[in-house]
């Protein structure tokens, strides 16, 4: 396992709606997944046509949940973008762009429908190679909890690719838009440049700079008092999020030398206000109180990798550091008691981290046949909160190692070996929650193989696993008992081809699981749960010019026992699963591929109860 930190610069590309750029890419999918009682399904579609100076470009993503129990739960996303652009020169272009979200949830939520739609024209000037200017205007819809606002969306996007300064180059991206659909306004202002220097061939500094302010404006319930005051059904909540980032890295990848090393730094702000548009003085105490958040970030980052036919070696290291505040804005008519009361609620959430991280990965080849992996990770997090209130102040340690062999014998046959462990202890600072200090021990091993002739491939493997957690103070609080969890986990997966249309699939694994009390001290147990679990699945398969059909038995049982006495084992319940499987797949082309995959099961629970259920995955590929 190896795990580091990377900062790197938001591409401007993802916030401009009129780049055709943003367009670029050709893709279809269907997706339909029905398990248990739950049917998903989804479709992405991403296109584009170009002919002659015409453009068109698409994107829609849809995605259906229905969950039936009880009651039946439906929940609907949509989100479409279109694009026709013609060029009337190079230094000229117009378009209409269109936008399409919407959201449906039948449950009583706070809100559980929303759609914005908007249709704007764009002309884009062109003035000089690798900047485009493009002004737009047009019509906006917004629909919330059942109140509709139209009005004009309009503004004005600025972009300039990669453009050369001398020994500069320079990217940037402006954007400021305005939605007017009174009695709601929602404003995006952007502004981000990237520029990149190269002192030498070897050395790159790149310094990213963004400004960020975004206003939405969202409906909620009003309360019966205010409702009546102002003559509304739903109150409005601005939120304006206002954020600011500026980043150094420096990159150093020397000529003919396998080290390569990288700094970066990062300092970023971030301000989110929240403001209620009708505050009823006569309710007061009822209404929602309004916030004001600030977040500032330091970010620090270093990277360094050495490597060689023989030797890989990746060093990673961050530090970060975060503070935030969060204030309450007074109402006019707030008493002063209650002003007081809301502030000392809000400071509450007020807090600090420290965070560090540091791993290094090794990759030794030590001979054609033999590598050895080696991987260490380190986590420090300080949590602090200022408020007195606030007793979850705590820090936290996190240490993983891990060691892995692999050898290959021959073409037929390679094994690895696997041993890793992790120790992470938290412990929290004021006693009133010091109850959770704890420390956790991960210990595992595992082994395998893979072995291949031709026609038939298996592979193999077995894991054993420890899982200690131990509490500092668990004589002095009987809720919080040291337990440990063991598990013990064989794998096997076989497919032998009878010939070149028709092959066996068998798979499965076993597993068999633990848990009890523990004791550290003395390193003694008492097991009090234990699982056991079973699945094994077989398929046959005939491909018939490119029409892969498979059919099969999936079996799958699981009992839990209750331990009494560290020894004697009651079945306390089991579950049990068995029935048919098909796999269809097709491809219709080297570009469209179809698949559909499902089972059936009867379900026993080891009582009069039986069920059978359906379960259904197709999904629909195709590539453009």
């Amino acid at each position: 396992m190896f795990l580091f930190s990377k900062l790197s610069a938001q591409s401007s590309k993802d916030s401009l709606s009129f780049s055709s750029k943003s367009f670029g890419d050709k893709l279809f999918t269907n997706d339909f997944d029905k398990q248990l009682n739950t049917y998903n399904f989804n479709t992405l579609f991403k296109s584009y046509w170009k002919v002659d100076d015409f453009f068109i470009g698409l994107n829609e993503n849809y995605n259906s949940t229905i969950v039936k129990s009880s009651t039946l739960n439906e929940t609907d996303e949509q989100y479409l973008w279109a694009i026709a652009q013609y060029n009337l020169n190079d230094f000229l272009k117009v378009g209409l762009h269109l936008n399409n979200n919407l959201y449906f949830d039948d449950r009583d939520i706070a809100i559980n429908h929303a759609s914005a739609n908007s249709a704007s024209l764009f002309l884009k000037f062109v003035p000089i190679k690798n900047i485009e200017i493009t002004p737009f205007g047009g019509l906006s819809q917004n629909s919330q909890i059942g109140e509709t606002n139209s009005g004009f969306i309009y503004g004005s996007e600025v972009n300039i690719d990669k453009s050369n300064l001398g020994d500069l180059e320079l990217s940037s991206m402006m954007k400021y838009q305005n939605e007017d659909i009174s009695p709601r306004k929602n404003t995006i202002r952007l502004f981000n440049v990237d520029v990149k220097s190269s002192f030498e061939d070897n050395l790159n500094n790149l310094i990213n700079g963004s400004y960020s302010e975004q206003r939405k404006d969202f409906y909620f319930s009003a309360d019966p008092v205010t409702a009546m005051e102002f003559n509304i059904n739903n109150n409005l909540q601005s939120r304006t999020e206002t954020s600011y980032f500026l980043q150094d890295k420096i990159l150093y990848v020397p000529a003919n030398s396998p080290l390569s090393m990288n700094l970066s730094g990062r300092i970023s702000w971030r301000d989110i206000d929240r403001t209620t548009r009708y505050i009823s003085l006569d309710n007061i105490a009822n209404t929602p109180y309004d916030t004001y958040i600030q977040e500032f970030k330091i970010d620090f980052t270093s990277a360094a990798d050495y490597v060689t036919d023989q030797l890989k070696l990746s060093f990673r290291f961050s530090y970060s550091e975060r503070n935030e505040t969060h204030q309450v804005k007074r109402s006019p008519g707030t008493s002063d008691i209650l002003y007081n009361q809301r502030e000392t609620l809000e400071e509450e959430n007020n807090n600090n981290s420290q965070l560090a991280n540091i791993s290094l990965l090794g990759i030794f080849n030590i001979s054609g046949s033999d590598k050895l992996t080696l991987s260490i990770f380190h986590r420090k997090l300080r949590y602090d909160t200022p408020s007195e209130l606030n007793f979850d102040d705590r820090d936290e340690l996190l240490s993983i190692g891990r060691i892995m062999y692999e050898k290959e014998f021959n073409r037929f046959f390679k094994i690895f070996l696997n041993l890793e462990g992790n120790l992470n202890r938290i412990v929290y600072i004021f006693s009133e929650r010091s109850a959770n200090n704890n420390t956790t021990r991960l210990l595992k091993y595992s082994s395998g193989g893979i072995f291949s002739s031709g026609d038939f491939i298996t592979s193999n493997s077995a894991e054993v696993s420890a899982n200690y957690t131990v509490f500092d103070y668990e004589d002095l609080n009987p809720n919080f008992q040291s337990y440990s969890f063991r598990q013990l986990v064989i794998r096997d997966s076989t497919c032998y081809k009878f010939s070149k249309t028709f092959e066996m699939l068998l798979s499965g694994y076993l597993k068999f699981s633990e848990q009890g009390e523990f004791k550290w001290s003395s390193f003694s147990g008492n097991p009090i749960r234990s699982l056991d679990e079973k699945l094994v699945e077989s398929k046959f398969i005939y491909d018939y010019y490119g029409l892969d059909f498979g059919i099969g038995v999936r079996y799958f049982e699981t009992t839990v026992y209750t331990i009494t006495n560290g020894v004697e084992k009651t079945k306390s319940s089991d579950y049990t699963s068995v029935g048919p499987t098909t796999e269809i797949t097709y491809g219709f082309s080297d570009k469209i591929n179809l698949k559909i995959y499902g089972w059936y099961e009867f379900i026993s629970n080891g009582t009069d109860l039986h069920r059978e259920i359906a379960n259904l995955d197709l999904k629909l590929s195709y590539r453009f």
